[in-house]
């Protein structure tokens, strides 16, 4: 099963996980958990096997450990997948009830035309591990050009490249895009400074601008 933050749904207002998606604070949430089960077998035929039974096969590995077999059912993929929405996609995975770990969704395969998973990949980071990845940026407020003279903003950038320890990895970078008139151009170096995050794409990398 899935747990925010370790609270039950109820106790957050919600008398199911459905409702929960309509509060758009729930997708900003971090150390959302997944749990998984080992499996020994591998193989198309197994794995054929695991999905007839809604579960999806994955595997989990890391810099500091072996590459371990598992299997997380369907349904709470495809609630993880959907609260991560347009965020980074950084759970806590737990293997058998052991001990939650930081781990990044590294890929997850769909069916080419059935609305089902395939397979999913995590990547387990150690807690004093320097990752690299890449973060969504959301822009906030409106632009004047866009307010004022009717243009139009555009990103330029969906994602930026960033590095950092897994405990300050953020969920999106917020962008204030208020004072963008008609022509202006955020770029990487006016993002905003969070703690412990580095930024590693170009500093005149546009990422946001206003067009006519």
């Amino acid at each position: 099963m899935i747990d925010f933050r370790g609270l039950p749904l109820t106790l957050l207002g919600f008398s199911h996980w459905r409702d929960a998606f309509e509060m758009s604070d729930f997708t900003k949430m971090k150390q959302l958990t997944i749990n998984a089960s080992s499996r020994k077998n591998g193989g198309s035929a197994h794995s054929g096997r695991l999905r007839l039974e809604g579960k999806v096969p994955a595997v989990a590995y890391g810099k500091t450990r072996e590459p371990s077999k598992l299997s997380v059912d369907a349904r709470d993929l495809r609630v993880l997948l959907k609260a991560i929405g347009n965020n980074a996609p950084v759970v806590q995975l737990v293997e058998d009830d052991s001990k939650p770990r930081t781990s990044i969704i590294q890929e997850v395969q769909r069916h080419a035309i059935k609305d089902t998973y395939i397979h999913v990949d995590f990547r387990q980071v150690a807690d004093d591990e320097v990752v690299v990845l890449d973060i969504p940026v959301h822009p906030s407020g409106q632009a004047t050009g866009v307010k004022n003279d009717g243009g139009t903003l555009e990103t330029v950038a969906h994602k930026v490249s960033v590095r950092c320890l897994p405990k300050d990895i953020p969920d999106f970078i917020e962008v204030d895009v208020t004072e963008l008139a008609v022509g202006d151009l955020i770029h990487i170096k006016e993002l905003p400074a969070l703690e412990g995050v580095g930024y590693l794409d170009h500093a005149e990398q546009p990422v946001f601008t206003v067009i006519m």
